[in-house]
């Protein structure tokens, strides 16, 4: 093939690509690519749980608010300014491009709504202390997602002592915001230390050694928001076993005797929460079958 054939080869194949973008953006709601992401199928925006099941939760005193904010610039400076002072902020838990509105398919409406979601996420796994860039000279807009949505989840998360105020024009805490005193809000010393609601506990359950006569366990307990308040590393379950955890009251869990039953093995675990009582094999249990030695299954409990 001649070089001249190579080059209108060339020219051809970038020309074909051209067009094949264009049409995807057009028929299939592809991203552009001038928006800076990949061409791909729009779609959905995400649920509340999807958001949390996305979200890498900010560590203890990391998590940085932002509002009243005049401009999008103002924004994108707020964001830096958290990750310059290692702490973080909402969207960047979720990973590149999971926030922004060119992702999705849906009207302006529904992506509020997702901004809300993917907020309240954020705000359900804050925990420790809190800090919040507003200025002095202003309070909290009642309708905006701060006020409404994220600062009512750490109340009632009952995982955030306090959020710290500063003022980042001011100086109040801009050269190290971990050092701001001014106290926005500090949870009450008789509140919940987790969300109430409907708990879960995770539970792995293990087969009766060929060499042993025990049962063994380990299980976790999450709140009403998914953050993990108590856990019971692998522990002889011949007798009935507590799960400690920042609940009142203790989570008990009671295997079937070694010789207890035909199949031990596959009897149910018995569970028992203030005076509630349910077992693994009911509605509100969900477990699979034994691999590798082992079993898991979820239940859910009012706490």
């Amino acid at each position: 093939m001649s070089s001249h054939q190579l080059k209108s080869l060339r020219v051809y194949l970038l020309l074909l690509f051209a067009i094949t973008s264009c049409l995807l953006n057009v028929f299939v709601g592809a991203t552009p690519i001038a928006q800076g992401y990949p061409v791909a199928l729009a779609r959905d925006f995400p649920s509340l749980q999807e958001c949390r099941d996305k979200i890498n939760p900010p560590g203890k005193d990391q998590a940085m608010y932002f509002t009243g904010l005049a401009s999008y610039k103002d924004v994108k400076k707020a964001k830096k300014y958290a990750i310059d002072h290692g702490l973080t902020h909402v969207t960047d838990r979720y990973g590149t491009g999971f926030a922004d509105r060119g992702q999705y398919d849906g009207t302006d409406e529904q992506y509020r709504q997702f901004q809300k979601d993917f907020s309240r996420a954020y705000a359900e796994k804050t925990a420790g202390i809190a800090y919040l860039m507003l200025d002095d000279n202003k309070n909290a807009d009642p309708q905006s997602i701060f006020y409404s949505v994220e600062l009512e989840a750490m109340k009632n998360g009952g995982h955030v002592d306090k959020i710290l105020q500063f003022d980042y024009n001011n100086g109040n805490g801009i050269g190290d915001p971990t050092k701001a005193t001014k106290i926005y809000w500090e949870k009450s010393k008789d509140a919940p230390g987790y969300a109430k609601g409907q708990c879960g506990v995770h539970v792995t359950h293990y087969q009766i050694p060929k060499d042993d006569d025990k049962y063994y366990l380990e299980a976790k307990i999450k709140d009403a928001y998914g953050v993990e308040i108590g856990n019971l590393d692998k522990t002889d379950a011949t007798e009935p076993v507590d799960v400690s955890s920042a609940l009142p009251s203790v989570l008990v869990i009671t295997a079937a005797k070694p010789g207890s039953s035909k199949d031990p093995d596959s009897a149910p675990l018995q569970f028992a929460y203030a005076g509630d009582t349910w077992s693994s094999d009911d509605k509100r249990g969900n477990f699979g079958g034994y691999e590798n030695g082992n079993r898991e299954g979820d239940c859910g409990f009012p706490c």
